[in-house]
C-alpha cells in the first residue's frame, strides 16, 4: 500500500510543480530556446532524472537508518496525522510554513536557454527541495519516501519524480494546457492552482481513508 502511495505522490508532486515560478520559467525557456528544442528537452529530462535520483538516494539513506529503529509499527499513524496536517495547511493557505527551497533562477538561464542551462536547471529542479514547491504534495511524497518499505524504493521514487517533472515540462501539449489554465480564474485563483488544490485534497483524503480502512 505505502509503495503504491509513494509512487502516486511522486508523480503527482512532479506534475504539480508546473504551478511554481520555476516551473513557469522552464516552460518559457523551452519555448524560447535558440538551440534544438528536442535536444534541449532531452538534456533537461536526463538532468532532472539525475537530480531526482540524488534526492532519492539521500532519502533512501534516511529510510535505511529508520529501519534500524523500532518505529516501523508507527509509520501508518505518523503518515495519517501528518497528511491531516497537510490538508489543514492547504485549507488555510499556510503551506508556506513547511520547509521549502527558495532558489532564484538566474535571469541569464532564461535568456540564453542553452544546453548548460538545461543541465543545471534540470538537475536543480529534479532534486526538488532546492526550489519553491507549490502546496504540500512534494512534502507528502518526501514523507512517504522516508517511510518506504525498503530504502531502494526511495531511490526509484526519486528517479520517477525527476523523470516525470522533466518530461511534463518538455511536452508541448502540457505547456499549452498550462498556459490555458493560467489564463482562467476560479475562486480568486488561477485555474491551474485550483486544479492542483483539488487534486491535493482528493489524494490526501483518499490516502488517509485507505490507510485507516486497510
Amino acid at each position: 500500500m505505502l509503495t503504491m502511495l509513494l509512487f502516486l505522490f511522486a508523480a503527482s508532486a512532479a506534475v504539480a510543480s508546473v504551478d511554481t515560478t520555476c516551473g513557469l520559467n522552464v516552460l518559457g525557456s523551452l519555448d524560447n530556446t535558440k538551440v534544438d528544442k528536442a535536444a534541449y528537452a532531452l538534456v533537461y529530462v536526463l538532468s532532472c532524472t539525475l537530480g531526482g535520483a540524488v534526492t532519492g538516494l539521500a532519502i533512501g539513506g534516511v529510510n535505511y537508518l529508520l529501519s534500524l529503529t523500532p518505529l516501523g509499527p508507527l509509520y501508518n499513524a505518523i503518515i495519517v496525522i501528518l497528511f491531516a496536517v497537510f490538508i489543514l495547511l492547504e485549507l488555510f493557505n499556510k503551506s508556506g510554513l513547511l520547509p521549502s527551497g527558495n532558489f532564484i533562477v538566474p535571469s541569464e538561464w532564461i535568456r540564453q536557454a542553452g544546453y548548460r542551462s538545461a543541465a543545471l536547471w534540470g538537475h536543480i529542479l529534479g532534486m526538488g527541495f532546492i526550489t519553491l514547491q507549490a502546496g504540500v504534495l512534494f512534502h507528502a511524497y518526501m514523507l512517504l519516501s522516508i517511510f518506504a518499505p525498503v530504502w531502494w524504493l526511495s531511490l526509484l521514487a526519486g528517479i520517477c519524480f525527476g523523470f516525470i517533472r522533466g518530461t511534463v515540462f518538455s511536452l508541448p501539449l502540457i505547456r499549452s494546457v498550462v498556459h490555458m489554465l493560467l489564463e482562467k480564474r476560479w475562486l480568486k485563483r488561477t485555474l491551474l492552482s485550483a486544479v492542483r488544490l483539488v487534486a491535493s485534497y482528493v489524494l490526501l483524503t483518499g490516502s488517509i481513508l485507505w490507510i485507516l480502512l486497510s
